[in-house]
């Protein structure tokens, strides 16, 4: 079984990321795959299939699913009514260690996190329960969703009737390994994507040779890890652009780049436009 690794990106002003999707608009991963953050999916009706490693069972109307970091699992959206939305919400282990830890306030909520190694299925009273929360948090601002989400961490760490679902380690391939070294490599690049990140001195941290490792990363992630660096510098550089009122230039040394040209070639790439055009329509938008 090949299992890929999604990369999440949160923005820099946000403690989550919250994504809908409906019958027209589906989330982009259709196979097999695994990433570094929390992931809590509500999905409001429909009939379709939840596969986290080896657990395979079906939901009828709608399903509430919280996902630990690097839990494989297929996406479980459906399209049997039109009026159907599923709402994803990821988080980062920093979001608890950084932050829910200096309120004793959420202690017990902290203390619910950490008990997830794997999966939970909540029950359909928790998912009615929980309906209005989830369907407005995608429309709020960033307060008000933050607000609502803390509810909804509160509301499910005293839920009754949830099931764990179980790691299997023996459900993964031989690639497992690869994938456990992304998670590390996509935690330092993300701490370090300011600055310069060569291959030779991950690769040396995780034990492997320099082609070692760009086989691994290739292997893994189905793209060349200058590739995977660049794109992420780029989302960050979005971000920058987004929230504040920052000269290209200086967003170019912020997020890692040294020259103008190839910041702005490889702006393009991701993005279709330039970084010019891209403030520009930011300013337009306001």
């Amino acid at each position: 079984m090949k299992i890929s690794y999604e990369p999440i990106y949160l923005n820099q002003s946000e403690s989550l990321k919250v994504q809908k999707y409906t019958h027209t608009s589906k989330c982009s991963s259709v196979s097999w795959h695994l990433h570094a953050k929390y992931e809590i999916v509500y999905i409001k009706n429909g009939q379709g299939n939840i596969q986290i490693d080896s657990h395979y069972e079906k939901y009828t109307e709608g399903t509430l699913i919280f996902l630990a970091p690097n839990t494989s699992h297929m996406p479980f959206g459906n399209s049997v009514f039109k009026n159907n939305i599923e709402i994803v919400i990821h988080f980062s282990e920093n979001f608890i260690s950084d932050k829910l830890v200096h309120f004793p306030e959420f202690d017990s909520i902290s203390k619910f996190l950490k008990t997830i190694t794997s999966a939970i299925i909540f029950s359909s009273e928790t998912h009615k329960k929980l309906a209005s929360l989830f369907s407005k948090c995608e429309k709020q601002n960033k307060t008000e969703k933050l607000l609502s989400f803390l509810t909804i961490l509160y509301e499910l760490s005293i839920a009754k009737g949830q099931r764990s679902v179980s790691k299997n380690k023996l459900f993964l391939d031989s690639n497992k390994d690869s994938l456990e070294r992304v998670s590390k490599i996509y935690q330092y690049i993300n701490d370090k994507y300011d600055q310069e990140i060569r291959s030779e001195t991950l690769a040396k941290q995780l034990g492997l040779t320099p082609n070692s490792f760009c086989r691994m990363f290739k292997t893994a992630t189905n793209r060349s890890f200058i590739d995977f660096v660049n794109e992420f510098r780029i989302k960050k550089a979005q971000e920058y652009f987004k929230y504040n009122d920052s000269a290209i230039s200086e967003v170019m040394y912020q997020c890692g780049f040294n020259d103008p040209s190839y910041f702005s070639r490889q702006f393009k790439k991701y993005t279709g436009i330039t970084p010019s055009i891209y403030i520009k329509q930011l300013h337009q938008s306001k």
